[in-house]
């Protein structure tokens, strides 16, 4: 029950929420338990493609539990038993998984994960030789390797991010390369003030950057393609003389040409498994001697030494710069604050390429190693092939070779068969021997004891009997087993022959099988050939008739528009009427433009004017000149104006 509230208790957690009690958990019935356990690994490996049926989510779910590294033994579980406990739902074997799963979501998340890219790739037994396969798994190999070290690179760096004092000190390198690069900001900006049409240059340098790389990307895509291009001819050249070669063999009548196609490739792998294997072993074990040396040894390379020293060198040059330029920095000016910049990059400069001058030295001595060593390879698979090419008998030559092979495979089945008979009859001679030793020495020690005692004569008597009686015995039972040992050697001669007949009609059979093998394969070519010239037929007519539909409702349009008068003449021509308003519209709003600025002085004018008659007004008394006044505030309310 314990175990039960606790696996209850991580299923109530993130990331799963079920909110179930434990009673709920106990009643559960087998199908949802199994359903249980399928959503919880669903949640550690997420399924990329996967059937319905129960067999293949069983077998999916002992895949994950495989690849999660979970060791049934432990836990006093066999394969079948847990195979038949997750497929009948048996709460035991269910808990003890879910036991093992739920307190380690995480780990064994970041497992699956990794699994995914760092699984190895089963290879069949007929790609092994493959040159395009091998080259593809080589290729392979090299990525998973470059995951695994970028992979440890990420764990390390966010171990790193960890530590707030290392996280401090990259603030702060951060700071100061920010106001290094604001104060380099600055003085380019500076000097670019006075640069005439600036924006126009960078946008041109930005658009030569980005032609330059584009430039690039097509550049490598053609050679890619280039490459895939004659990987591809070569393939298909290879398959031709392939189809070549076959076809070749189905027209020779003589069924021969196979079996010395396989006898050639038998000494080939032959010749391979003697001499090419050893050497790459070997050629490998030295390898690994010499890598072994240099990672026991310390590193003694001159090259590297000098480099360091000139490192030394320049730093012990960068510490007296920077004394100097700390005595002289009050006297500094803005060209020596250039200078002393300058001085910076050059000392780091110095130190990058002291730094990829050493990796590039590592780089060219491994690169030398890897030429000699696949050199060496080279050589070795033209002396093979020399070899081979010297060895290879071919036409008449070949099958009088392999008449002679199968007389000699004859004959010596045949003395085998023989040894193994006198084999048989060396065991009985010697059984024979050792009963007849053992008789001759219980012989001289019966006459010394007759000689010292006379009582055990009737004793030896006795024993010679039993003797007689006994080689008498081995005489009856050889008798009687001859006519039987003839009867086996005759059934070994007759099963022999059949065995050479049954080997015959086997390799018949097989070459039959192959020749309707062929065929059939040629005729579902052939059918899948005709069925695509079908479709594509099937569908050029709907092309065609879709091509004719359209064509007639254009004929149409066009007879209606010949009835019905032209309707891109009567749209041009109420284009032309619209642009004809538009140009009125536009005179006049030039007009109104251009004595805008007339009018406006002229207003300003006139309130001028009316405040000055206002004020003069307004010095008279309104008994006097009352005309002036009826004039004045028609002026006001601006009758005048016009």
């Amino acid at each position: 029950m314990e175990e039960a509230e606790v696996i209850v208790a991580m299923l109530n957690s993130v990331p799963f929420d079920l909110n179930m009690s434990a009673l709920e958990f106990c009643q559960k019935s087998p199908s949802e338990l199994g359903q249980l356990l399928f959503n919880v690994l669903s949640v550690i490996v997420p399924p990329q493609s996967l059937d319905n049926t129960t067999e293949s989510t069983i077998c999916w779910m002992m895949e994950t539990l495989r690849m999660l590294n979970y060791r049934h033994n432990s836990d006093g579980l066999s394969g079948m038993a847990l195979r038949e406990g997750i497929a009948t739902g048996n709460p035991e074997i269910i808990r003890i998984v879910l036991a093992w799963l739920l307190p380690q979501i995480g780990m064994l998340q970041k497992r699956a994960y990794l699994a995914r890219f760092l699984s190895d790739v089963e290879i069949p037994a007929d790609l092994v030789l493959d040159e395009n396969f091998s080259k593809l798994h080589a290729q392979y190999d090299a990525l998973r390797e470059q995951f695994k070290s970028t992979h440890r690179q990420l764990e390390s760096l966010r171990q790193i991010e960890g530590d707030p004092v290392k996280v401090k000190e990259q603030m702060l390198e951060l700071e100061t390369e920010r106001e290094h690069l604001r104060s380099k900001i600055s003085e380019l900006k500076r000097r670019l003030q006075d640069v005439e049409k600036l924006d126009e240059i960078v946008q041109t340098v930005g658009q030569l950057k980005s032609e330059t790389t584009e430039g690039t990307k097509l550049a490598s895509s053609v050679n890619e393609q280039r490459q895939d291009l004659a990987r591809t001819s070569d393939k298909h050249q290879r398959a031709y003389s392939r189809l070549q070669q076959m076809s070749a063999l189905l027209e020779d009548s003589d069924h021969s040409a196979p079996f010395d196609r396989m006898l050639q490739d038998i000494c080939f792998l032959r010749l391979e498994a003697t001499q090419k294997l050893p050497e790459d072993i070997g050629a490998k074990e030295v390898r690994l001697r010499a890598l072994q040396k240099v990672l026991s040894d310390a590193n003694k390379s001159e090259g590297l030494a000098s480099i360091q020293a000139k490192l030394l060198a320049v730093n012990e040059e960068l510490k007296v710069l920077k004394r100097r330029n700390g005595l002289e920095k009050l006297t500094e000016t803005d060209e020596d604050s250039k200078k002393e910049s300058m001085l910076w990059q050059q000392t780091h400069m110095g130190s990058i390429v002291a730094n990829k001058s050493r990796v590039a030295s590592d780089r060219v001595v491994a690169l030398r190693e890897r030429r000699d060593k696949l050199q060496t390879d080279l050589d070795q698979k033209h002396a093979m092939i020399n070899e081979v090419k010297a060895t290879v008998l071919r036409g008449e030559d070949l099958k009088n070779y392999v008449d002679t092979l199968r007389a000699k495979s004859a004959k010596y089945k045949e003395m085998k068969k023989e040894i193994a008979d006198l084999d048989s009859e060396y065991g009985a001679l010697l059984r024979n021997l050792e009963l007849l030793e053992q008789q001759s020495d219980v012989q001289p020690q019966l006459s010394t004891d007759s000689a010292d005692q006379g009582s055990n004569q009737t004793r030896a008597k006795s024993l010679r009997k039993m003797i007689e009686e006994v080689n008498t015995l081995i005489q009856e039972i050889r008798g009687k087993l001859t006519p039987q040992v003839k009867e086996l050697k005759l059934l070994r001669a007759d099963l022999q022959a059949l065995e050479v007949e049954q080997a015959e009609k086997k390799q018949q059979y097989s070459d039959m099988c192959s020749l309707f093998d062929r065929k059939v394969s040629k005729l579902e070519a052939e059918l899948a050939m005709s069925s695509k010239e079908y479709e594509d037929g099937k569908q050029k007519l709907k092309e065609n008739t879709l091509a004719i539909e359209k064509l007639e409702v254009s004929q149409l349009q066009i007879q209606a528009e010949k009835e019905n008068g032209s309707v891109s003449s009567k749209l041009n021509f109420k284009i032309e009427q619209q642009e004809e308003l538009l140009k009125s519209v536009q005179h006049k709003q030039e007009k109104i433009k251009e004595t805008e600025h007339i009018n406006g002085s002229q207003m300003a004018m006139m309130k001028d004017l009316l405040a000055l008659i206002a004020a003069k007004l307004s010095l008279y008394s309104s008994s006097t000149k009352p005309a002036i006044f009826s004039t004045a505030t028609s002026l006001e309310r601006g009758d005048g104006a016009h």
